[in-house]
């Protein structure tokens, strides 16, 4: 990890003595998060979506930790294809257009290649999440048709709609609900990870 940091450092070094590049955002469990981590994570959209008005560097230092603490304890989830790499940096290339992701990368002076740790990160961070919440998390039906009866019906009748019978719209709330819960469980597990684990924040580095 530190040798990752170093050469992106080094590179981003390269393009040019404006940028900041050896300023420490984080150091999460002994795994250094630098500002340059931050400001590709943010700037490729690799970190959670910023709320409105906020500093979307921020929200990407939040997800950056996130992936850290988890994959320290799953390593289960560790190991990805070359394929499965270059399929991400092609869905990523995608994602922007060719010309927009080219200016982003010459922006930091990174080859596409230097993309991939952060994409593997985010990769694994997500199979770890996938494979400790694998199991159907059971929704009953009272749970469905409270919902229904207190939440689906009167959002229709805000939205001027007439509500569809609960047995049209039984599975979806279903399913709703079960998200809801996977989401829940998730975020209670990376906030205890987060408890548990030792980061040291240097934020006056992203000022």
């Amino acid at each position: 990890m530190f040798k990752r940091i170093l050469l992106i450092t080094l590179l981003a070094a390269a393009a040019g003595p404006a940028q900041t590049v050896n300023c420490l955002v984080a150091v999460v469990n002994g795994n250094i998060i630098t500002l340059l981590d931050v400001q590709v994570a943010a700037e490729f959209g690799l970190g959670l979506a910023a709320a409105e008005g906020t500093d979307p560097r921020l929200a990407a230092l939040e997800a950056l930790i996130d992936r850290k603490v988890v994959l320290d304890m799953a390593r289960e989830a560790r190991g990805l294809s070359g394929e499965e790499l270059d399929a991400a940096l092609t869905g990523l290339r995608r994602e922007w257009g060719d010309d927009a992701f080219a200016a982003k990368l010459a922006k930091f002076g990174l080859a596409e290649k230097d993309l991939e740790p952060f994409l593997e990160d985010r990769i694994l961070y997500e199979r770890a999440l996938a494979l400790r919440f694998s199991q159907t998390i059971p929704v009953s039906l009272t749970e469905v048709e409270r919902h229904y009866r207190d939440s689906y019906v009167p959002e229709q009748t805000r939205l001027g709609k007439t509500a569809e019978p609960l047995e049209r719209v039984a599975d979806g709330i279903e399913s709703r609900l079960r998200e809801e819960r996977r989401m829940k469980q998730t975020a209670d597990w990376v906030r205890d990870l987060r408890k548990r684990a030792d980061i040291q924040l240097k934020k006056d580095c992203l000022k």
